[in-house]
């Protein structure tokens, strides 16, 4: 995975600003690992099955938004939303659009 990708998967869950710069880090390092662990063949794109496993493990860890997407079951309906150009992947790049 690229710099860039790093970069992008650590601003993926829409922090806020007003947060303590080492509670960013350690969120962003964390949706990192998720994206990487997520992420089976390592293409750096996540199918919708790797991006269920992603969101759930982002609940796990309280990150973002994903305890509400896992919790209501709404995997299917975020990974439409999220997958802007509808090619059936995720890439790091739909979910900091995503974000803002």
């Amino acid at each position: 995975m690229t710099q860039m990708a790093h970069s992008i998967i650590g601003s993926l869950l829409g922090f806020t600003l007003l947060a303590p710069t080492q509670v960013l880090a350690q969120s962003a390092d964390l949706a990192r690992e998720n994206y990487r662990q997520a992420d089976a063949n390592g293409d750096g794109v996540l199918v919708e099955a790797e991006f269920v496993n992603f969101i759930d493990l982002n609940a796990a860890d309280g990150l973002g938004r994903a305890a509400r997407i896992s919790a209501s079951g709404m995997h299917g309906l975020a990974f439409k939303r999220v997958d802007g150009d509808g090619d059936g992947r995720v890439t790091p790049i739909e979910l900091q659009a995503m974000s803002r």
